[in-house]
């Protein structure tokens, strides 16, 4: 149908439509799809004003395209339009058996069909969210067993609740008896639930942040959005190990996750909107970063899904521009944010951070391959490494002190400014030395999954010790020509520092997915010890295998050997647990390399595109060193890097000579 015979122009800027979707049956799925039975009618309010709001439901859910094969559609003041099924399920599930009720949702209250109503409603998006009564998070209908999912959480949150409560009476950090035992089908159904698609949008940020009261929605079940918060922070605050061992089961089937780290991108999504709803506060930076994961039918999108939770003068001047490109819009928000003190958005761009830079297998012909300043974050794209600024935030907020200060100054003492052509940066900062020799780029080892039978086990653990055994040793070895800096007691010590970036896990959780503070030296010494009894015990296999391959005859030393060997390899199923420190490099080093410089021989873990010639800088107020390369009289961004014994602003107490610094 012609939108024209459906929508009127609106009369202002602020006003926008409401849905009154009228009563009706709540269908089965079945019925949905033939959609010949009481279908869904309602009445579309031309005049609503977000100045007088109305008392109103704004739905939240995954927009799903017009299906021309089972087409359904719902009549409009007497006239069909067409919507997406999900879309379909979810009205069929909200609509009343005896009352009309009055919904926002953007698939059927915008004219999809007018570009410029379409901007002029993004604008306001947030206004219209906040106004709503209630936020419904529509997952879908239920499937894979979400009923079990949908009522087990909450029941697992209050349960948990109760015995962390328990434990702090006991004074006992060990989690009670009667702790509730998760079984693999039922963690199984809780992954599937997390994996439905709203959970990888990215307007869902703003959708469930701004609404006064949000529930989740799948099929007939529901449950208050404040039962994820519930959960958010009790992973946050864990002390027991209750909420640890939910949180990895939820994200290990997750594919948005990070393979090394498959709960953190549920739990920092939940943090970002649980953060947005208290007000507490939170950097653009760390809202756009958390929405790299996250699915969009338009690149702009990941600016406009969060234009509420921007500066004022950064969204009119976006406004004003109509409909920019993304290059463009994260150019603009990159000055913007820089201006006011983000220096985030320097930690978050750099040239091994953009897609452009580096191959991938990746099926994503549909992204662009956008044309930024090195100093600009491209948003478009997952990032490689783990951001050292990130783990710092995380750790500023759980423990109150930061993970590193290489730059003490703050950065309000120093301005900073642009030119337009090309796209230029003027800040401040000290560049200290030059990349002199580099290692190869680190690269995750392969750890023996569960499903491989023993032999094919053990081959991949011998494999991942003596890759990442070969790695340490080539590092270390480069470090020796630091001696002179670092000392000959101290600098296998700084190269381990390096290696693992001085991080270790806090405590609560069972993996380096906890919250990252900062290893002692003891600490980084005992990460380094147990991977060589590890080393050890592998030696044993080979030597095992070796032995009986060349067949008989045994002596008694080659049986007593074998008895040990054997109960070595029985550790094989849980290496992959029991090796941090392989974990604490993959931390530190995946998208990395080690280096070190050639006037004053420093050594650290940089971007696996340094090289040598690069330079080394410090950017005051920022947590951790750059690299930078040099570009006729300016330079390039590269990214963070971590060096042994500037993390914690000891260059900052010497006398050092701030100068202007000029990024393309």
């Amino acid at each position: 149908m012609s939108a024209q015979v459906l929508y009127t122009e609106l009369p202002g800027a602020n006003f926008y439509r409401h849905l009154e979707l009228h009563a009706g049956s709540r269908s089965t799925l079945d019925l949905v799809l033939s959609n010949i039975k009481d279908p869904l009618r309602g009445t579309l309010f031309q005049l609503a004003s977000i100045d007088k709001p109305s008392t109103y439901d704004a739905l939240s859910y995954r927009w799903s395209e017009v299906d021309p094969r089972h087409p359904v559609s719902i009549e409009i003041d007497g006239v069909p339009l067409s919507i997406g099924s999900d879309l379909h399920v979810a009205l069929l599930q909200f609509r009343s058996t005896n009352l009309p009720r009055l919904l926002w949702i953007d698939q059927i209250c915008i004219n999809q069909a007018d570009e410029e109503e379409k901007i002029h409603q993004i604008r306001i998006m947030g206004d219209i969210y906040s106004k709503a009564q209630t936020v419904l998070i529509w997952l879908g209908d239920s499937s894979d067993q979400s009923d079990v999912a949908m009522e087990f959480f909450p029941i697992f949150v209050d349960k948990v609740r109760q015995d962390d409560e328990r434990s702090r009476l006991q004074q006992s950090c060990q989690p009670p008896s009667d702790v509730i035992e998760w079984g693999g089908t039922l963690a199984t159904h809780l992954g599937k639930l997390f994996l439905r698609p709203w959970f990888g949008r990215v307007w869902t940020l703003q959708e469930a942040a701004l609404g006064q009261k949000a529930e989740f929605w799948c099929g007939q079940k529901s449950f208050p959005f404040q039962t994820l918060e519930t959960f958010e922070r009790g992973c946050y605050g864990d002390r027991y190990g209750h909420w640890a061992s939910a949180l990895a089961l939820i994200g290990s089937g997750s594919r948005r996750s990070d393979p090394e780290n498959p709960d953190r991108s549920l739990i920092a999504h939940i943090h970002v909107v649980s953060t947005l709803r208290d007000g507490s506060g939170i950097s653009s930076a760390r809202i756009l970063n958390t929405l790299r994961k996250l699915d969009c039918s338009e690149h702009q999108d990941r600016i406009y899904s969060v234009l509420r939770f921007l500066d004022s003068r950064l969204v009119k001047e976006i406004v004003e521009k109509r409909m920019p490109s993304p290059a463009e819009l994260y150019h603009l928000v990159a000055m913007h944010g820089i201006q006011r003190g983000e220096l985030e958005y320097l930690g978050a761009a750099g040239l091994s951070q953009h897609r452009m830079s580096y191959p991938t297998n990746d099926d994503d012909s549909s992204r662009p391959r956008l044309s930024l300043p090195s100093w600009v974050p491209d948003w478009t794209y997952t990032i490689r490494t783990h951001s050292y600024w990130v783990l710092n935030s995380d750790c500023q907020r759980k423990r109150g002190r930061p993970l590193y200060t290489a730059g003490r100054f703050r950065s309000a003492e120093f301005s900073w400014s642009f030119s337009d052509d090309p796209p230029t940066l003027y800040g401040s900062g000290v560049v200290i030395d030059e990349v002199n020799e580099c290692t190869a780029p680190f690269h995750v080892p392969r750890l023996p999954k569960v499903q491989e039978d023993q032999r094919t086990k053990a081959t991949t653990v011998l494999t991942a010790v003596r890759d990442l055994q070969s790695y340490i040793a080539s590092c270390t070895e480069l470090a020796t020509k630091c001696t002179t800096r670092y000392g000959s007691s101290n600098v296998e010590r700084a190269c381990r520092h390096s290696l693992v970036g001085s991080m270790m896990p806090d405590g609560s959780g069972t993996s380096m997915t906890g919250v990252i503070v900062r290893a002692s030296d003891e600490a980084v010494d005992s990460l380094f010890e147990g991977f060589q009894t590890q080393v050890s015990v592998v030696e044993e296999m080979e030597w095992f295998t070796r032995r009986v391959e060349s067949g008989p005859p045994f002596s008694q030393d080659d049986y007593d050997r074998m008895v040990r060997s054997t109960a070595a390899a029985k550790s094989l199923g849980s290496f992959s647990k029991k090796n941090t420190l392989m974990q604490a490099m993959a931390e530190a080093c995946k998208g990395r390399r080690f280096f070190i410089t050639g006037g004053k021989r420093y050594m650290g873990v940089a971007p696996d595109i340094t090289r040598p010639g690069d330079r080394i800088c410090i950017i005051p107020g920022y947590c951790a060193p750059f690299v930078i390369r040099p570009k006729r009289k300016h330079y390039q961004l590269i990214g963070e890097c971590y060096i042994a014994g500037v993390m914690d602003g000891e260059l900052m107490e010497e006398d050092i000579s701030i100068e202007t610094i000029v990024f393309e």
